[in-house]
């Protein structure tokens, strides 16, 4: 399934289940109901799941969605990039070390589950994967874009010879 029809699709399910799982004014539940708002207008449709059905019906609809999503998905990475910068600059210990936690915490669970026999298979392999994702944002994005190897420019001046 392409990742249009997954966004649109959870879209029109996920803000009612993510204010009941994070909270009226989370994250999740903002993102779930931009999505869905961009696929209404871009389809001209009253509700989510008509968009959805036009959406899958309608390959030019689904690029424009595409499109317009991508600078929502730009918005949100600046975020993102302004929060951990944030986290940085904070005299929070638990802030500037969220994330070695979480990679610590991951690792103690994957190797617990490892030598545990009552642990199934599939929890493992998800448990695993989710430590591959941990371990991926936390070198790659900390090496890259922590340490101002990689510098991401949205601005005017983007695309311009410094």
């Amino acid at each position: 399934m392409d990742p249009i029809t997954i966004i649109a699709g959870l879209a029109s399910v996920v803000p009612t289940i993510a204010k009941w799982l994070t909270g009226e004014k989370s994250d999740v539940s903002r993102v779930a109901e931009t999505a869905a708002e961009l696929a209404k207008r871009v389809t001209g449709a009253s509700d989510p799941a008509a968009a959805i059905a036009a959406l899958k019906a309608d390959r030019q609809q689904a690029l424009e969605f595409e499109k317009l999503w991508a600078g929502v998905n730009m918005g949100l990475s600046e975020q993102l990039t302004r929060r951990h910068e944030a986290d940085m600059k904070s005299d929070s210990w638990l802030a500037k070390n969220v994330r070695p936690l979480c990679l610590v915490g991951l690792t103690l669970g994957v190797v617990v589950a490892v030598f545990a026999p009552e642990v199934a298979g599939d929890k493992l392999r998800a448990l695993t994967e989710m430590g591959g994702w941990v371990y991926g944002y936390y070198f790659i994005g900390r090496s890259a874009f922590d340490k101002g190897a990689v510098r991401l420019n949205f601005g005017a001046n983007a695309g311009r010879a410094s």
